[in-house]
């Protein structure tokens, strides 16, 4: 099987050191991504989204704890997400959602 090769336009991007994805496009596109991955409601309670960065990669992670939300046990609980896009193409590195299982 056979790689798609690289767009020229991606090339030449890359080349020139220039990066689409600047940190309101990631934070943008981690949103929606959360939204419609994991919902609307758990979304809400990821709030305030924390945003870091490496040289090549945003890094985007909710705030939600475990103690947050009380559960009976022998139950999942849902911690924070995460989410890592490449800053030269917006490429979804990590999506990750920390999960918890509490024991009885």
């Amino acid at each position: 099987m056979t790689e798609n090769p690289e767009p020229i336009i991606m090339k030449l991007h890359r080349a020139g050191g220039k990066q689409f994805a600047s940190r309101a496009v990631a934070v943008a596109l981690a949103e929606m991504i959360f939204k419609e991955t994991y919902g609307e409601e758990n979304f809400k309670f990821q709030q305030p989204l924390q945003v870091s960065e490496t040289p090549d990669k945003w890094i985007i992670e909710g705030s939600r704890s475990y103690d947050d939300q009380p559960v009976p046990p022998d139950q999942l609980r849902e911690g924070k997400v995460l989410i890592e896009i490449a800053k030269f193409d917006c490429r979804i590195i990590k999506l990750t959602k920390l999960i918890s299982f509490v024991p009885q």
